[in-house]
């Protein structure tokens, strides 16, 4: 092996720390900057762009059927939690929901691509429960510990959605869907 094929791996494990580190200093980062909301896109668009574009393996394309039925099983999932969660939404705007869509397609692009990839050589059972397992305790620092449950059941279903399908767009759709059923 080379040293460059030696060095990937360790460069993804280092880039998938930091992306970590910094969406667990968000609550530090935020009152530190007279403009959080740029801080906030800034920071969506760092993860986006390196989660996106990150090389990643080829994965044969799954049937188109396949894909329709695990975004629907995801999608069902994410109504039937909001349905029994039972709080009150979140006053929406198109900065709220810009913010919203942004931050669903920059942590899957993050967790589900690349986090989930560093991960996939440890097997499907590691990729799936590590990629959740870490978008659940990155928002501890934002929401508190009560959500750590909450996050690691819509990890898993993001993580299985990216195992189902070989993609992580699946995950992606299912989480800006998700995440406006918590502002509407």
């Amino acid at each position: 092996m080379t040293d460059v094929a030696l060095s990937r791996p360790r460069l993804a494990v280092t880039a998938s720390a930091a992306g970590c580190a910094l969406l667990v200093a968000r609550p530090l980062l935020l009152p530190a900057t007279s403009h959080p909301v740029a801080l906030l896109v800034g920071l969506f668009v760092l993860l986006l762009v390196v989660g996106r574009g990150w090389p990643a393996r080829a994965i044969a394309a799954p049937a188109r059927a396949g894909v329709v039925a695990v975004t629907a099983v995801g999608l069902a999932a994410f109504v039937v939690g909001r349905l029994a969660g039972g709080h009150a939404p979140a006053p929406v705007t198109p900065r709220i929901v810009v913010l919203t869509v942004l931050a669903a397609v920059a942590e899957e692009a993050f967790f589900r691509r690349l986090v989930y990839g560093v991960l996939e050589p440890g097997g499907p059972v590691l990729a799936v429960g590590g990629s959740a397992l870490l978008f659940a305790v990155v928002h501890v620092t934002v929401y508190g510990a009560w959500v750590l449950p909450i996050d690691l059941a819509a990890g898993l279903v993001l993580s299985w959605q990216r195992w189902a399908t070989g993609s992580w767009s699946v995950p992606a759709l299912t989480h800006v869907l998700a995440n406006l059923l918590v502002v509407i």
